[in-house]
Protein backbone atom coordinates (compact mmCIF):
# COMPACT_ATOMS: atom_id res chain seq x y z
CA UNK A 1 0.00 0.00 0.00
CA UNK A 2 2.90 2.57 0.85
CA UNK A 3 4.47 1.64 -2.68
CA UNK A 4 1.12 2.53 -4.16
CA UNK A 5 1.10 5.45 -2.62
CA UNK A 6 4.71 6.53 -3.47
CA UNK A 7 4.11 6.05 -6.80
CA UNK A 8 0.85 7.99 -7.32
CA UNK A 9 2.79 10.84 -5.27
CA UNK A 10 5.55 10.43 -7.76
CA UNK A 11 3.41 10.31 -11.00
CA UNK A 12 1.37 13.38 -9.43
CA UNK A 13 4.46 15.74 -9.15
CA UNK A 14 5.54 14.76 -12.53
CA UNK A 15 2.55 15.84 -14.23
CA UNK A 16 2.28 18.98 -11.78
CA UNK A 17 5.65 19.80 -13.30
CA UNK A 18 5.21 18.89 -16.62
CA UNK A 19 2.25 21.51 -16.38
CA UNK A 20 4.35 24.24 -14.99
CA UNK A 21 6.56 23.85 -18.15
CA UNK A 22 4.15 24.67 -20.64
CA UNK A 23 2.91 27.55 -18.62
CA UNK A 24 6.52 29.00 -18.37
CA UNK A 25 6.50 29.07 -22.65
CA UNK A 26 3.34 30.44 -22.74
CA UNK A 27 4.30 33.78 -20.85
CA UNK A 28 7.70 33.92 -22.98
CA UNK A 29 5.40 33.74 -25.92
CA UNK A 30 2.92 36.23 -24.41
CA UNK A 31 5.95 38.88 -23.63
CA UNK A 32 7.56 38.68 -26.68
CA UNK A 33 4.14 39.75 -28.54
CA UNK A 34 3.58 42.73 -26.36
CA UNK A 35 4.31 45.48 -28.04
CA UNK A 36 3.33 49.25 -27.15
CA UNK A 37 0.72 51.09 -29.28
CA UNK A 38 -0.31 54.83 -28.60
CA UNK A 39 -3.62 53.46 -27.20
CA UNK A 40 -2.60 50.82 -24.68
CA UNK A 41 0.57 50.18 -22.82
CA UNK A 42 3.47 47.78 -23.25
CA UNK A 43 2.31 45.22 -20.81
CA UNK A 44 -0.90 43.14 -20.70
CA UNK A 45 -2.33 40.43 -18.41
CA UNK A 46 -3.94 37.74 -20.40
CA UNK A 47 -6.94 36.01 -19.10
CA UNK A 48 -9.55 33.46 -20.41
CA UNK A 49 -12.18 35.98 -19.29
CA UNK A 50 -14.60 32.93 -18.54
CA UNK A 51 -14.91 31.18 -21.27
CA UNK A 52 -15.08 33.98 -23.52
CA UNK A 53 -12.33 34.51 -26.48
CA UNK A 54 -9.17 35.85 -24.91
CA UNK A 55 -8.99 38.83 -23.64
CA UNK A 56 -6.02 41.21 -22.69
CA UNK A 57 -6.36 43.37 -19.95
CA UNK A 58 -4.95 46.65 -21.01
CA UNK A 59 -4.93 50.86 -20.03
CA UNK A 60 -6.11 53.29 -22.40
CA UNK A 61 -3.79 56.06 -21.88
CA UNK A 62 -6.15 57.86 -24.90
CA UNK A 63 -9.40 57.61 -23.18
CA UNK A 64 -8.62 58.18 -20.11
CA UNK A 65 -6.96 61.78 -21.37
CA UNK A 66 -11.39 61.83 -23.60
CA UNK A 67 -12.35 61.19 -20.01
CA UNK A 68 -10.44 64.17 -18.01
CA UNK A 69 -11.11 66.61 -21.00
CA UNK A 70 -14.85 66.64 -19.54
CA UNK A 71 -15.24 69.59 -17.81
CA UNK A 72 -16.96 67.77 -14.55
CA UNK A 73 -14.28 64.88 -14.38
CA UNK A 74 -10.85 65.26 -12.17
CA UNK A 75 -9.27 62.29 -12.67
CA UNK A 76 -10.16 58.93 -15.05
CA UNK A 77 -8.63 55.52 -14.79
CA UNK A 78 -9.82 53.19 -17.99
CA UNK A 79 -8.20 49.20 -18.51
CA UNK A 80 -9.79 47.38 -21.37
CA UNK A 81 -10.41 43.88 -20.99
CA UNK A 82 -11.20 42.37 -24.55
CA UNK A 83 -13.88 44.74 -25.94
CA UNK A 84 -15.02 45.98 -22.77
CA UNK A 85 -13.96 48.96 -21.06
CA UNK A 86 -13.92 49.89 -17.09
CA UNK A 87 -13.72 53.45 -16.77
CA UNK A 88 -13.00 54.52 -12.74
CA UNK A 89 -13.93 58.70 -13.11
CA UNK A 90 -13.19 60.82 -10.13
CA UNK A 91 -15.60 64.10 -10.51
CA UNK A 92 -15.27 67.78 -9.15
CA UNK A 93 -17.26 67.46 -5.57
CA UNK A 94 -21.06 67.65 -5.92
CA UNK A 95 -20.93 66.27 -9.30
CA UNK A 96 -23.64 63.43 -9.54
CA UNK A 97 -23.40 61.12 -12.78
CA UNK A 98 -26.28 62.00 -14.88
CA UNK A 99 -27.70 59.78 -17.71
CA UNK A 100 -26.46 62.39 -20.63
CA UNK A 101 -22.90 62.38 -18.18
CA UNK A 102 -22.32 58.89 -18.52
CA UNK A 103 -23.74 58.70 -22.15
CA UNK A 104 -20.98 61.46 -23.23
CA UNK A 105 -18.11 59.15 -21.33
CA UNK A 106 -19.23 55.98 -22.94
CA UNK A 107 -19.02 57.52 -26.39
CA UNK A 108 -15.64 59.55 -25.92
CA UNK A 109 -14.03 55.93 -24.67
CA UNK A 110 -15.49 54.23 -28.02
CA UNK A 111 -14.35 56.61 -29.66
CA UNK A 112 -10.55 56.60 -28.47
CA UNK A 113 -11.04 52.99 -29.10
CA UNK A 114 -13.16 51.53 -32.37
CA UNK A 115 -12.93 47.82 -31.13
CA UNK A 116 -14.74 48.41 -27.82
CA UNK A 117 -18.23 47.26 -27.63
CA UNK A 118 -19.27 47.79 -24.14
CA UNK A 119 -17.98 50.33 -21.56
CA UNK A 120 -18.63 50.59 -17.90
CA UNK A 121 -18.15 53.62 -15.74
CA UNK A 122 -18.30 54.11 -11.72
CA UNK A 123 -17.43 57.28 -9.40
CA UNK A 124 -17.22 54.55 -6.31
CA UNK A 125 -13.51 55.63 -4.35
CA UNK A 126 -12.14 52.50 -3.59
CA UNK A 127 -13.01 51.02 -7.21
CA UNK A 128 -10.68 54.29 -8.85
CA UNK A 129 -8.23 53.16 -6.07
CA UNK A 130 -8.46 49.69 -7.26
CA UNK A 131 -8.46 50.91 -10.72
CA UNK A 132 -5.51 53.36 -10.12
CA UNK A 133 -3.56 50.18 -9.01
CA UNK A 134 -4.18 47.94 -11.92
CA UNK A 135 -2.90 50.18 -14.00
CA UNK A 136 0.08 51.27 -12.35
CA UNK A 137 1.03 47.78 -11.79
CA UNK A 138 0.30 46.95 -15.55
CA UNK A 139 2.03 50.11 -16.71
CA UNK A 140 5.23 49.17 -14.53
CA UNK A 141 5.57 45.50 -16.18
CA UNK A 142 5.63 44.10 -12.87
CA UNK A 143 4.98 40.03 -13.33
CA UNK A 144 1.51 40.22 -11.51
CA UNK A 145 0.04 36.96 -11.27
CA UNK A 146 -3.34 36.70 -10.58
CA UNK A 147 -4.26 40.43 -11.68
CA UNK A 148 -7.05 39.16 -14.06
CA UNK A 149 -8.80 37.33 -11.19
CA UNK A 150 -8.42 40.06 -8.88
CA UNK A 151 -9.75 42.40 -11.17
CA UNK A 152 -12.36 40.60 -12.35
CA UNK A 153 -13.69 40.01 -8.78
CA UNK A 154 -13.44 44.29 -8.43
CA UNK A 155 -15.26 44.54 -11.94
CA UNK A 156 -18.39 41.50 -11.10
CA UNK A 157 -18.35 44.02 -7.28
CA UNK A 158 -18.75 46.85 -8.73
CA UNK A 159 -21.08 45.97 -12.11
CA UNK A 160 -22.67 43.06 -10.71
CA UNK A 161 -25.18 42.07 -13.65
CA UNK A 162 -22.05 42.31 -16.15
Amino acid sequence: MKKASMYLAACMTIFFLAGCMNNNNDETADQADNNATEHETHNEQTTNDEGNNEARLSVLDKAEGSLEDIDKVEDATVLAAGERAYAAVQLENGTQVTDELKKDMEDKVKKSDTTLEEVYISEDPDFTTQMKDYAERIEAGEPVEGLVDEFSDTVRRVFPSE
